[in-house]
């Protein structure tokens, strides 16, 4: 299966990466997105780890990742991570 990041979620793990990096460092920055991308392969794998809510998007299942949520779909044989966004955020503001 097919891995595809829209935009938004590009922009979220930038905004991830600075943040992490200024807050707690290098080492703990290359660790935490490692984790994320690690869930991405999994999920490429086994997309039904992730708890359907087509209450946010159609097709929309989720799956957290540390402090993240990744709100993601499957589309034929495509995977796409829509978002990845911290889980104290309103997510409908956000998707």
């Amino acid at each position: 299966m097919k891995l595809e990041l829209t935009q938004a979620a590009i922009e979220d793990l930038s905004l991830i990466r600075a943040y992490t990096l200024e807050k707690w460092g290098a080492e703990q920055e290359q660790a935490y997105l490692d984790a994320v991308w690690e869930k991405f392969t999994e999920l490429q794998s086994n997309p039904s780890l992730g708890r359907e809510r087509s209450d946010f998007f159609p097709g929309c299942s989720i799956v957290a990742q540390g402090k993240h949520m990744i709100f993601f779909r499957r589309q034929a044989e495509v995977l796409q991570i829509v978002r990845v966004l911290h889980g104290s955020m309103d997510f409908p503001r956000h998707l």
